[in-house]
């Protein structure tokens, strides 16, 4: 830390000030910019060009992509767990409809993600913090733009709701809750042991 009195140190020509960038970006700006988590199927549109290292999207920074081997290889739980640690929308894409490199995982994604569109409406989550969009392999700028709508979509809902609280050693309250009466954190029945029967 610079002592009382010191001169301010450089700074980058080419980048503005943190409260001229935070200006510019004028108020509420972190509100139409929120936290996407996206699928992408190996063989839909190829990230080559559009995804950073760290996996977030070059001309989208707040979406991050996750990539893997088929569409119909995500789990609707891999979907709420981001939407529960923080994501505000979360989306798959997969192959074209009907042109599903591993034949059907297109179509097992679109049924799974429409079941759970109607377990968040039942549990009072707006369901269009859920998508499924399909690309081909060189579709990469209908990709970004249908990327780009989807954030700007979510952007728009009201705020998500707070991820459940955490209890000590990691159990969140649902999780707790679960347990079968007489079972114990780690899943083994809890209570005295039985004695043995004498034969």
């Amino acid at each position: 830390m610079p002592e009382l009195g010191s001169p301010p140190a450089p700074r980058s020509r080419s980048a503005p000030a943190p409260d001229v960038q935070a200006r510019a970006a004028g108020p509420g700006a972190a509100a139409r910019r929120p936290k996407i988590v996206g699928f992408l199927c190996d063989w839909a549109v190829s990230a080559e060009g559009i995804v950073r290292e760290d996996g977030t999207m070059r001309d989208l920074p707040n979406v991050t992509l996750i990539k893997v081997p088929c569409s119909g290889f995500i789990r609707p739980s891999w979907l709420e767990f981001a939407l529960k640690n923080g994501a505000d929308g979360t989306f798959v894409c997969g192959c074209p409809l009907g042109d599903c490199f591993n034949r059907l995982g297109n179509n097992l994604i679109q049924d799974r993600v429409a079941q759970m569109r109607r377990r968040l409406e039942r549990q009072k989550i707006q369901p269009d913090r859920v998508g499924t969009i399909y690309y081909g392999l060189h579709e990469q700028e209908q990709f970004v733009a249908a990327v780009r709508e989807f954030s700007d979509r979510v952007a728009q809902l009201p705020a998500a709701p707070p991820p459940p609280a955490r209890r000590p050693g990691g159990a969140s309250p649902a999780q707790s809750a679960g347990r079968l009466p007489g079972e114990g954190a780690d899943g083994a029945p809890s209570g005295p042991t039985p004695a043995p029967e004498e034969s």
